[in-house]
């Protein structure tokens, strides 16, 4: 009985972040200029094939011949990347947010990004911003995903959470999500550049939101 209650959790938790996935991209797409961004392409093809759709009916979509180009080499390097033996196992929908979590990392310059992070995942901050603007016009998807990713003690889920929280009262631009996953990603004492990122949130609800102390007292 305990087994058949935790894998109802669990697909649970796959549904809750394939659909708000979606309801995030509708809003993206219709507010916030997803047309013209080849991350918000790359993660719509991602949804379509998760839920069996037909990836290309997707690139048929985008008008801008060169952004077509792009995610279609963008979709060959996520296959490859996701291909690798560390991930084989993990659930569709885990990759799809794995894509954000990465996109992420790579625009705030995290010490954590591969080089494979790299060359895949190497979208502007603008772009991985325009993903969060997109999620706080749905509140209540926002802070569904919010709690979800609270719970979860990884440092990228808590700097997820930290960017989906709608319930501070601070303005989300590039500067301040890059410094949440920058404190949020390393360990240890903290650097220089690290603690004038923390003074810069200091002002702010949102150090409250994302930073627990543990690094600060290091």
């Amino acid at each position: 009985m305990q087994g058949k209650a935790t894998n109802m959790a669990l697909t649970n938790t796959s549904q809750l972040l394939h659909d708000s996935m979606t309801d995030i991209l509708g809003t993206w797409f219709a507010k916030h200029g997803g047309a013209s961004q080849p991350l918000y392409w790359l993660l719509k093809a991602q949804e379509t094939d998760i839920r069996g759709g037909d990836v290309r009916a997707v690139l048929s979509e985008i008008t801008d011949p060169a952004v077509k180009e792009n995610v279609g080499k963008l979709l060959e390097l996520s296959s490859e990347y996701w291909a690798d033996v560390r991930y084989v196992s993990l659930e569709p929908v885990t990759k799809l947010w794995g894509t954000i979590v990465n996109s992420l990392r790579v625009a705030a310059k995290s010490g954590r990004v591969t080089e494979a992070q790299q060359r895949v995942f190497n979208f502007s901050a603008g772009s991985v911003l325009a993903f969060f603007q997109s999620s706080w016009d749905r509140m209540d998807v926002a802070d569904g995903l919010y709690h979800l990713f609270r719970a979860m003690p990884a440092p990228e889920c808590q700097a997820m959470a930290a960017l989906l929280n709608v319930h501070v009262d601070a303005l989300l631009d590039e500067a301040v999500m890059c410094r949440i996953v920058r404190l949020l990603d390393d360990e240890g004492p903290m650097s220089p550049e690290e603690r004038r990122d923390l003074a810069a949130l200091s002002n702010t609800d949102l150090v409250y939101a994302t930073f627990s102390g543990t690094r600060r007292n290091a």
